[in-house]
Formats: C-alpha cells, structure tokens, sequence
C-alpha cells in the first residue's frame, strides 16, 4: 500500500530539537526507576524480538531494549549487521535506498534462520530507520514476522526530518522528489498482512509529526506517547507499551484499547 511525498512536511521545531539531550537523562532516569514494575506488565511467550537500531546506531543501542525484553520473557535477538549507516557514507538518496534493500535482503535471510532454528515467526522492533526496513520486511515476508513496533520511524517525506537539510546542504545535492517518492514507497510494497505499531511523538526533535504516522489500514496503528526521539529506546511508556503490543497471542491482534493509558500516552496539542 504505498504512500506518497505529495506535500513537504514540516521537520521538527527546533526548540524540540535542542531539547534532546536533556530529556533522554529524564527519560532513562524514570525507567530505572520504575523497573520493579515491570512485573505488573503482561508476560511474553519466548518468542524471538530482533531489534533494529536507527541511523547510524549499531547494536548497543538497543541493548536496554533487549534486557527489557529478555526479563519480561521474550527472546531478545540483535540484528548484527554493524552500524546502520552504508560504509562509503551518505551521498543521496539513492545510495540510501540501495543501502537500505542491502540491509533488508540480509535482514529476511536471518529472519529464515532464526525461524527454521525456533520453527516460529519473528517480531520486529525498529527504531527510527529500523523502523523502516522492519516495516518493509512484514509487507514483503509474512511467513517470517509476527508483528512490528516501531519507534519513532520517519514515514513520510525525509524532508520533514531535522537532518535532511543539513545532509543536503553538506553534499550540495538537489532534491530529487522522484527518488523520494521511491524512498517513500518502497516502505510499503506488497499486501500486508502483519500488524504494525507506530509509536511516535509530537515533540520528537528530529522527526516531524507530518511523517511519523502510518496511513490507514485495518492492520496498521498509531500511537503517541511522551518521548524525545534519542530516548525512545530508553522510555518509560514505550516500554510499557512494547509489553502490552507484543504480548498479543499471534494471529490474535487488536488495535490499542487500554482507555486507563491514554490520558497519560498523548502529548497536548
């Protein structure tokens, strides 16, 4: 189901963007101090979660994921591909968009040998451009993932991020709004049949609220939560929220619907 660059969003407002720094010490503060009620979440099955780190990231920064996710009895799985970012660097969007079928070909290789090795499906936690390749994945392999959660993933047109105009002014490169649309599409070919999850926020500092969110589908959701983009791995109520979205028996997926969560998941306008 494809989407389309038809309009240029809006990057994140720059006071959301210097905020950053300081609220990922809040945020990774309040996870540890809430961790003894972890307990009270819903329990998992052992099934496999691989995480997906965003640009640039590599495996430790998803690491605090993965702990969550092995004590509240999952099988936290790293995607072991290196740092998320092409080895020649950034040029234009092309080079990204090869980068990125690279990266998703070895990601559904994995993805086959981690199922014949548990003989079960795997779910994906993608963060940011993680986000990405783990949505791709659950369009083009069903037989191979369960579900998908994402964090903070820039859906959208890349121009509604903060760090595409620098990108674009250091390479001295034109916009090309057919490679965009490529970029954009290429998310959602083929028929879906997995659930997805979007976490976003609307005051991510580096990924405007225009192009944080999926579009319709009866297997698609969004939700926003409190959360700088740096600190979303790290975040109180993504976490309880990850408990809550995975814990769902496959084949057995409902949209969010915890009414008692709401009022404290959803940034004022």
């Amino acid at each position: 189901m494809p989407a389309h660059a038809a309009v240029y969003p809006d990057p994140p407002k720059l006071s959301h963007s210097l905020a950053e720094l300081g609220r990922i010490f809040w945020e990774a503060g309040s996870s540890m101090a809430l961790r003894p009620l972890s307990r009270f979440l819903p329990r998992g099955d052992g099934h496999a979660v691989m995480t997906l780190p965003g640009f640039m990231g590599a495996d430790g920064s998803m690491a605090s994921i993965r702990k969550f996710l092995n004590k509240q009895g999952y099988t936290g799985v790293p995607w072991g591909l290196g740092r998320n970012v092409p080895d020649d660097g950034v040029r234009d969007m092309e080079t990204m968009l090869n980068f990125r079928r690279q990266i998703e070909e070895a990601l559904a290789q994995k993805l086959h040998r981690q199922k014949i090795r548990t003989g079960g499906k795997v779910s994906l936690v993608g963060w940011s451009l993680g986000g990405l390749y783990a949505t791709a994945l659950a369009h083009k392999y069903p037989d191979l993932v369960r579900q998908v959660v994402t964090l903070g993933t820039p859906y959208g047109d890349p121009r509604g991020t903060s760090l595409y105009g620098p990108m674009q002014r250091a390479f001295n490169t034109p916009v090309d709004t057919k490679m965009l649309d490529e970029w954009i599409n290429y998310t959602f070919e083929g028929d879906l049949q997995v659930p997805i999850t979007a976490l976003y926020s609307r005051s991510d500092g580096f990924v405007g609220e225009g192009i944080a969110r999926l579009p319709e589908h009866a297997l698609m959701e969004n939700i926003a939560v409190m959360a700088s983009h740096v600190g979303f791995p790290f975040n109180p109520l993504v976490r309880v929220l990850l408990a809550e979205r995975l814990a769902q028996p496959e084949g057995q997926w409902q949209p969010y619907q915890k009414l008692t969560l709401k009022p404290f998941l959803y940034l004022p306008g």
